[in-house]
């Protein structure tokens, strides 16, 4: 039986592994064409790690085949920012911005790490065991 199961699913995998016909690949190449012209989101996450000293900012926002957006992030040494598009002619960084902010991160037992995303919320974090240990707890309000 088990034999049996196994030549059955080898054979269903060439199977769909097959090329496909020209007609079939003119298809799926029209599919995908329809899709990317219409596909839409915007979503932008944000975290600020007052326990680790740092912070990293997302937002990206996508019209058909134009995507734009930027990140940014300081790590207690610099403040780094991009803003880029991409489209039909590829990815582009239209701008940068970096700052320097210190001598490195600043770790801070008594911080909390805040976390938001517009697909995910709002939460906390804070040490919950001293600086060696440091396991962190989740402070959702």
């Amino acid at each position: 039986m088990f034999k049996f199961v196994l030549v059955a699913g080898l054979l269903a995998t060439v199977a769909f592994a097959a090329p496909l016909t020209p007609e079939e690949e003119e298809d799926k190449r029209e599919m995908e064409r329809i899709q990317n012209e219409s596909a839409q989101y915007s979503f932008d996450s944000n975290i600020d790690d007052g326990i680790n000293d740092g912070t990293l900012r997302r937002e990206e926002t996508r019209d058909g085949t134009k995507v734009t957006g930027s990140y940014s992030y300081s790590d207690g040494y610099v403040h780094r920012t991009v803003f880029y598009e991409a489209d039909e002619n590829g990815y582009r960084v239209i701008k940068e911005d970096t700052k320097e902010i210190g001598e490195g991160p600043q770790f801070n037992a008594d911080g909390q790490a805040d976390v938001e995303g517009s697909l995910i919320g709002k939460y906390s974090i804070k040490l919950d065991k001293d600086m060696e240990d440091k396991h962190y707890k989740d402070i959702r309000s």
